[in-house]
């Protein structure tokens, strides 16, 4: 009777000791890494997960999902790679606390490797590491580092980041930097720009338009070709262009924002051996990507008002085939009322999710999801020349009656984004200065222009870094890698010359954020 009892003891205690260890391990999905790489790497792809799945479990905290329950779900995702949304969904299926997912990009002799730690509850921003090794040979040397770090990342450990090679410059602090690319285009007012794989290469283009052209550009490390062109008819004027993959098939698409007069026209885009097409033309919507929590990057649309600049709730496109507008977003904070004001971000040392806002006076504020005001600048943002008319209306942005008609001004974009991995966004944005017209509605002379990089050092968003001065004005910016070299690059656009009717020129400008 006594072995018996002394038998359930011990049956008891590793039983209690079984529960008590699997509710302490963290549950981990580790994606494969997308390759983007000439030639076959699938060796490299199985070694890197084998070695980082190791890693994870070494301390026997975290339990890694194993490759054949991943496989059951990774055959249900359409699209060459996967997107933070669908890899919470996947990590909801399977059960995970936390999705690893990544790439692999191998450009000449040097290998990048770049890891997203999702959190599925949303409770923590999404962390990034990055690393990059020349050869395979220190990539496998060095895969222990990259993968300790994820592991320190899930488990909450202090990190510590130096701005060394594989991060930020280490001269962006606090100093100016200077373009390291140029091309000019004479003769011409760029509008605006942004970096997408268009033809689904596992390589990126570089888009610009002006107002009624559009062109798709390559960087071939020795020239920017010309790959595409499109030109609209002489009444258009387009507003915005943004690039993102809008039907998980691998190729991004273009969407625009264009008037006629003041009846919105915008359009998407889709390039193809015989040239651009537009997928979806004569649409009564502003259109605008935006990165959303949970969501990944997406496209916004929203309706013009009778007789105000912006009209009805902000949506958030569908695509089943064709354009679809889906339900209104929410959870905004009352303030923001249209979709050019409004970036999410976990900007502040609370880790909570946050809202930076522009407001009408162009001022930014850094709002609580719940609409407190956390912090608001001194200084003026988002002043551009992107604007148009409309001449039936005699009244102000909120539809206040006017003694002249209506001139509606865009303003420039913001990018929220964690630029040195450290779980926190940075802010870039376009600084305008201008001789005259800063608080009129019909003339603007622009005097010269730069990029600011804005990060929160405990009471404020301060500066960091900038650019150096830019001559005219900077109409538009974008952060990703323009050159395939698999680290992002700032890519800025800027006019001069085309006040009272000077002959416009326009220059492209690439600078290199990292070392």
């Amino acid at each position: 009777m006594r072995k018996a009892g002394l038998g359930l003891l011990i049956l008891w205690l590793a039983i209690s000791s079984s529960s008590l260890r699997a509710e302490e391990e963290i549950r981990v999905a580790l994606l494969p890494f997308t390759v983007h790489a000439q030639e076959d790497l699938t060796h490299l792809q199985k070694g890197i997960w084998d070695i980082i799945s190791s890693r994870l479990m070494a301390e026997g905290k975290i339990q890694v999902i194993s490759r054949s329950v991943l496989n059951r779900f990774l055959s249900e995702l359409k699209g060459a790679e996967i997107t933070e949304k669908e890899a919470r969904w996947l990590g909801y299926r399977v059960g995970a606390d936390y999705v690893v997912m990544g790439s692999i990009t191998k450009v000449g002799d040097y290998i990048s490797l770049d890891a997203k730690v999702i959190n599925i509850t949303g409770e923590r921003p999404v962390l990034s590491v990055f690393a990059q090794h020349r050869g395979l040979e220190e990539v496998m040397v060095k895969i222990d580092a990259f993968a300790n770090e994820i592991r320190d990342r899930i488990l909450k450990k202090e990190v510590t980041y130096l701005r060394s090679p594989g991060q930020l410059k280490a001269q962006l602090l606090y100093q100016a930097i200077g373009y390291t690319k140029l091309r000019r285009f004479p003769k011409v007012a760029l509008k605006g720009v942004d970096v997408g794989d268009v033809d689904g290469d596992g390589r990126n283009e570089i888009i610009l338009i002006s107002k009624n052209q559009l062109w798709i550009y390559r960087d071939t490390g020795e020239k920017l070709e010309m790959v595409a062109e499109l030109k609209g008819a002489t009444s258009e004027n387009f507003l915005t262009v943004d690039v993102l993959d809008l039907d998980g098939d691998g190729k991004a698409e273009i969407a625009v924002t264009d008037v006629i007069e003041d009846t919105l026209n915008s359009f998407i885009l889709q390039y193809g051996e015989g040239g651009v097409r537009r997928i979806a033309k004569a649409l009564n919507w502003y259109l605008r990507a935006r990165r959303l929590p949970e969501k990944g990057t997406v496209l916004l649309a929203q309706r013009m008002g009778n007789d105000t600049d912006y009209g009805g709730a902000i949506r958030v496109v569908q695509w089943k085939g064709k354009f679809h507008v889906g339900p209104a977003l929410k959870g905004l904070p009352k303030e923001v009322e249209d979709l050019f004001s409004f970036y999410y971000g976990y900007l502040t040392e609370s880790g909570e999710l946050e809202v930076l806002y522009l407001n009408p006076g162009g001022e930014l504020e850094v709002l609580s999801l719940g609409g407190e005001l956390l912090w608001k600048s001194k200084t003026g943002y988002g002043l551009s020349d992107n604007y148009f008319d409309r001449p039936q209306v005699f009244a102000d942005r909120k539809g206040m009656p006017t003694p002249f008609p209506r001139r509606v001004y865009l303003p420039t974009r913001i990018i929220v984004k964690d630029l040195d991995g450290d779980g926190f966004d940075e802010v870039t944005l376009i600084v305008n200065r201008f001789k005259t017209g800063e608080h009129f509605e019909k003339v603007r002379a622009y005097d010269r222009g730069y990029i600011e990089g804005l990060v929160w050092d405990g009471m404020a968003l301060a500066q960091a870094w900038r650019t150096q001065d830019i001559p005219g004005y900077v109409a538009d910016i974008a952060i990703k890698d323009s050159d395939n070299d698999g680290r992002d690059e700032l890519v800025a656009v800027s006019v001069y010359g085309h006040f009272l009717k000077k002959e416009a020129r326009s220059n492209l400008l690439v600078f290199e954020l990292y070392e």
